[in-house]
């Protein structure tokens, strides 16, 4: 806002050496008129010519985003073997595609294309199987075998949008939330299933592209935490007693395309 400041005190300098005193006000005024309708405040100066940058009340819009993602997992086991007496430990990767909708409100604030954005973010979380060390025999390495299913995610996100050239902005921020569903493990000899809810929180940014006035473009990276999910394991036999626990600790590294619609109207006043 301060450079769209001193850039309208120096047209108004400029302006002023054209008219006569008594021309001065009108003149000004016919200029400020000339430049009010300007939206495109993209970073450098000589863009930045609105009238001292409009009223945030009459820019807050809503917008609805369909957002893709492939997500690089990573599990981390931990827990106890009470009944072969022995750490779980290890640790397992796998590829999933996730999609979510997001409604979200802009709020720009300074010049006109920089921008506050919060939204609420429902996904669907798809995992599949992954595999932790077990208990090491003579033989082959036992393993885990660790199922999610159902998974789903409910994110608060915040975001901050920085103007780039021709039409494109930087943004940059994170979300808290929460992520549920199942998890079963087993390797055999020992089992156990639980429904869980988790805290989860998320850090990213990325580039958007307004492709037009209802349609934006927007490709990022996010690294969410899931957080950790205990899992009571009991032996796989008569009087399948207990056998301690099994943690099972996810984590996300995620490529995000999403599209988003940017007409659903206002909060206040008319784009």
């Amino acid at each position: 806002m301060r450079g769209c400041k001193y850039f309208v005190a120096v047209m108004l300098a400029m302006s002023a050496s054209l008219f006569t005193s008594g021309n001065l006000i009108a003149g000004s005024a016919q200029y400020f008129e000339n430049l009010g309708d300007f939206e495109n405040c993209v970073g450098d100066l000589e863009d930045c010519v609105s009238t001292g940058c409009a009223s945030w009340t009459d820019q807050v819009s809503l917008y609805v985003s369909a957002n893709n993602y492939a997500s690089v997992n990573h599990l981390e086991s931990g827990g106890f073997n009470s009944l072969s007496v022995f750490t779980n430990g290890g640790t397992d990767n796998n590829v999933s595609y996730d999609f979510g909708l997001a409604l979200g409100a802009r709020i720009p604030f300074g010049c006109k294309c920089k921008a506050f954005r919060v939204e609420v973010e429902g996904a669907f979380r798809g995992l599949g199987g992954l595999e932790t060390d077990s208990l090491q025999s003579e033989g082959p390495m036992q393993m885990y075998q660790v199922d999610y299913e159902d998974r789903w995610s409910v994110m608060t996100n915040f975001w901050l949008d920085f103007p780039l050239k021709n039409s494109k902005t930087f943004y940059i921020g994170g979300g808290i939330g929460a992520n549920g569903g199942r998890v079963s493990v087993n390797d055999t000899i020992v089992s156990g299933s639980t429904r869980y809810d988790n805290f989860a929180w998320q850090i990213g940014g990325g580039v958007t592209w307004e492709h037009s006035e209802r349609w934006t473009v927007d490709v990022g990276y996010r690294y969410m935490d899931y957080g950790a999910t205990t899992v009571n394991l009991n032996a796989n036999f008569n009087p399948f007693p207990a056998a301690g626990n099994y943690i099972a600790d996810l984590t996300s590294h995620q490529l995000m395309v999403g599209f988003r619609f940017n007409s659903l109207g206002n909060l206040i006043g008319r784009r």
